[in-house]
């Protein structure tokens, strides 16, 4: 008995030294189906430490991303990555959301975007590709939701790309 309870204890003590070495990377990207709106809002949450990373590794070493210091930098850059990271195929063409905004809440940063002049959702393909060059075990899970089907996918650095249908 005490052999198995020593067994255990070593087993939880190694998870947590394992969960404090090796850090757990992951965002979030939202997009909910608005056809009364005729659109597709999309919330996109990443760690702050994160993304600042990838704006400091890609455009400049000194933006600082801080609700106090906030540059016209930032968004720029910040649009300019997710052209690049975050690509939307909507019934079969190819989308740009518009950045509307952003927050910050505790540790993370929101984002807020729209794709305008969606009023049917037949087929969407996201590849959400952010901070998979920049952190090693990467995760991004996107979540889709309409107004008669969700569903959730988790992409990773070997697969990143999935296709919902709507209909």
């Amino acid at each position: 008995m005490m052999n198995r309870i020593l067994t255990f204890s070593l087993f939880i003590w190694l998870l947590f030294v394992q969960a404090t070495i090796h850090p757990y990377y992951v965002s979030t990207l939202e997009i909910d189906h608005r056809p009364e709106r005729e659109a597709l809002q999309i919330t996109m949450r990443v760690f702050t430490d994160d993304w600042q990373l990838v704006l400091n590794t890609h455009y400049d070493k000194t933006l600082r991303l801080d609700p106090d210091t906030d540059t016209e930098q930032v968004v720029i850059h910040s649009k300019d990555y997710l052209q690049q990271h975050l690509e939307l195929n909507l019934n079969g063409t190819d989308v740009t959301p518009s950045v509307l905004g952003r927050e910050y809440q505790d540790d993370q940063l929101v984002l807020y975007l729209e794709v305008a002049g969606v009023a049917e959702l037949q087929t969407l393909a996201v590849s959400n590709r952010i901070l998979f060059a920049e952190l090693e075990g990467q995760q991004n899970i996107v979540r889709i939701k309409t107004p008669t089907k969700r569903k959730s996918y988790l992409q990773t650095q070997g697969r990143a790309r999935n296709v919902f249908r709507g209909l």
